[in-house]
């Protein structure tokens, strides 16, 4: 999106069109004394790398949050410079160092980019199959539970009790035509989840419960466990559907996977830069001189 079309979107966004549109750099966004014009902001969002300015530029929800984090940031830069916070000698030489560090960083970016065609199909596709243990899905299952809080500190009456309950309620669940999620609302002591019917949605098989697990894993869709004890109480467990095992398809990985391995390579040419360059000219450090910064002990 160049300067006319991000001039549209963030027009809207400030609300001045009109007869501004002539000179082309509106102001987009006022946050007290502050003002930002559509020529900061286009300057801004073209010094972002390709893939940056690419996820800014794509609707108006992330250009008007852009707009507003500039708006605080130069709110906060006036009132460091007029404290003279800009004037004190350490803050000068970070300053420096910060202007340094940009360059390099923006030099480096472009040294160290992958070639445009990187990675190809093939290469994408070869990354794939060659992680595809990384894009498995678990088992996931789709559970309600009566919940019973019996902690492990309980006095053994009421223990018993609560236990004689938990097996009554699974014989009452586990009744041909029985209504769970009646038995759920009236009994369970989960507050999240009894208004709902005892409901616990989707999980995948690595966040339910060892003793809940060994038990879903034997069970058929419809079925209601025998209650189940846990360290915190008493579960009857209802399995309304599950998944198996899956691994999520080339499409809906592929972008991660292209982003990860152009990563990977500016990394690698980075790294063979520098190695170039330390091979060309070996760096020497005078440790005795050195020495003279220790800290004394």
């Amino acid at each position: 999106m160049r300067t006319g079309g991000l001039w549209l979107a963030l027009c809207w966004i400030g609300g001045a069109c009109g007869q501004q549109a002539a000179a082309q750099d509106v102001v987009v966004g006022k946050m007290g004394s502050v003002e930002v014009r559509i020529s900061e902001m286009q300057r801004l969002i073209d010094a972002q790398p390709p893939e940056v300015r690419q996820q800014i530029t794509s609707g108006l929800n992330e250009l008007d949050r852009l707009v507003r984090s500039e708006l605080v940031r130069q709110s906060l830069l006036m009132e460091a410079k007029a404290k003279g916070w800009d004037k004190k000698p350490e803050v000068v030489f970070l300053i420096e160092r910060a202007k340094e560090q940009a360059l390099l960083q923006v030099y480096m970016s472009d040294v160290a980019r992958p070639p445009a065609g990187y990675p190809s199909e093939d290469e994408v596709k070869k990354a794939y199959e060659a992680n595809r243990s990384a894009f498995a899905v678990p088992a996931q299952y789709n559970l309600a539970q009566i919940f019973l809080a019996v902690p492990e500190n309980t006095e053994k009456q009421a223990a018993a009790a609560a236990q004689k309950k938990a097996a009554d309620l699974a014989a009452k669940a586990r009744v041909k035509g029985a209504d769970f999620t009646q038995l759920a609302k009236e009994n369970s002591e989960h507050k999240d989840t009894a208004p709902k019917g005892g409901d616990l949605g989707w999980l995948p098989e690595t966040q339910i419960l060892p003793e809940i697990r060994v038990a879903v894993e034997k069970m058929e869709k419809g079925d209601v466990s025998a209650p189940i004890r846990t360290p915190t109480g008493w579960h009857i467990v209802k399995l309304v559907d599950k998944k198996p095992p899956s691994t999520r398809p080339l499409s809906e990985v592929h972008d991660a996977i292209v982003a990860q391995m152009r990563l990977r390579r500016a990394q690698e040419i980075e790294r063979s830069y520098k190695e170039a360059m330390i091979s060309r000219s070996q760096p020497t450090v005078n440790q005795l001189e050195l020495s003279k910064l220790q800290t004394s002990k």
